[in-house]
């Protein structure tokens, strides 16, 4: 039942482990770093002996997988666990990581959380907001070069940037995703308009979110940077939502989504 990637495909009403349709990772040139792809399911549901019970569920794909999963396909696979009867929940979670293990050729994990908890995992972003996209900047055309260090000051800072203006196509349906992006670097102080000049390259860019991210992640290693941590909080669509991080050091799986996914 592969194949499911921009068709029109009923929700199966039974397991179906073979609708998973794996993505082969395409990194760009340079430094992609350590991290995650946290996944935010909102649609879990099983059977446990007859009786029904729905969860929110955390998947982290590890980002040196050498595929992810198809994010539609990822959706009716759930979805085809609704009227499943499962031994218990740890079953459930087994079975899970198992399939989508194998699909993208890596161990992935999993987390429940009742569905009254995910007030517990939101959090918003803190830094300094960065400028939406210029007036007379071309979009759709992504251009590292327009990244720059601000003149005259040398001297190593921290900084958390964020920016709720990104923006990206899909590369199957070209519909618009949208996203929170958070920059938190140690290094020479990055001129703050030439981040919002070079993240209007994306506006009208076809990729996936996690390519995205590591596209950016990576043009920022290109700079004189110590450490840094890139994570974009993309939006739900179709009961998932998908938050990339990637950081120049290991980096534990975050939970963390914010109130407008």
């Amino acid at each position: 039942m592969a194949g499911v990637l921009g068709q029109t495909v009923a929700a199966p009403s039974v397991y179906t482990p073979a609708i998973l349709e794996r993505i082969e990772r395409v990194s760009p040139t340079g430094h992609v770093g350590y991290g995650w792809d946290v996944w935010h399911c909102y649609e879990l549901s099983w059977c446990i002996r007859g009786a029904v019970g729905s969860w929110v569920g955390v998947l982290g794909i590890p980002a040196d997988s050498p595929a992810t999963v198809e994010s539609k396909s990822l959706k009716l696979y759930l979805n085809s666990l609704n009227h499943h009867d499962f031994d218990s929940d740890l079953h459930a979670i087994a079975v899970i990581t198992e399939d989508v293990s194998q699909c993208v050729g890596a161990t992935v994990v999993l987390s429940l959380l009742p569905v009254t908890d995910v007030s517990g995992i939101t959090t918003e972003l803190t830094g300094l907001n960065l400028p939406a996209c210029p007036l007379g900047v071309e979009v759709g055309i992504i251009t590292p070069e327009h990244l720059s260090i601000s003149p005259g000051k040398g001297n190593v800072v921290s900084e958390q940037l964020i920016s709720h203006s990104l923006r990206s196509l899909c590369p199957v349906t070209s519909q618009p995703d949208w996203g929170s992006l958070l920059i938190e670097y140690t290094g020479q102080q990055i001129e703050h308009d030439s981040v919002a000049r070079y993240l209007s390259g994306y506006r009208e860019h076809q990729g996936f979110h996690e390519q995205c991210l590591e596209q950016i992640f990576s043009d920022l290693m290109a700079l004189p940077i110590d450490k840094l941590v890139v994570a974009a909080f993309y939006q739900r669509r179709g009961g998932i939502d998908i938050t990339p991080w990637r950081s120049s050091e290991p980096l534990p799986m975050s939970p963390q989504r914010l109130g407008r996914q």
